[in-house]
């Protein structure tokens, strides 16, 4: 008898093969994805616009039925951008509270394109995010 674990590990080419197929020659960095995905570890892509970084993250996120969140980041990013904007009502009783509803706390999946040209408060924030996968 097949163990659940063996299942699923048989699906993996055929997610490998689902993701990478409407992309030309783009089957490293679906395999990158895909990895990372598997182990919950972060992936970093690099390369000239319009070569489909962002198409696989969103392909990949739609296959696997997880909640994708995408941005553009630049030196001028707001806190509230990515993680959401406060909270005013309970700012009024004296805490501070985002409402993330569709921003990045709420995601399983993030593509933060253009990080390196993001201002330090956001760097800041972000390393606390992806290294012990918490957001206060």
């Amino acid at each position: 008898m097949m163990s659940s674990v063996e299942s699923y590990l048989k699906l993996i080419p055929q997610i490998l093969n689902e993701l990478s197929r409407p992309f030309v020659g783009r089957e490293e960095e679906s395999k990158v994805i895909l990895l990372a995905l598997l182990t919950k570890e972060h992936a970093v892509l690099i390369g000239e616009p319009g070569t489909a970084k962002s198409a696989l993250i969103r392909r990949a996120a739609q296959l696997l039925n997880m909640k994708c969140f995408t941005y553009l980041l630049t030196k001028y990013t707001e806190p509230a951008e990515l993680f959401g904007p406060l909270d005013i009502n309970a700012l009024k009783d004296g805490k501070y509270i985002r409402i993330t509803t569709h921003k990045l706390p709420e995601a399983e999946v993030v593509f933060l394109d253009e990080i390196f040209k993001a201002n330090s408060a956001i760097l800041n924030t972000l390393l606390t995010i992806m290294n012990e996968r918490l957001f206060y």
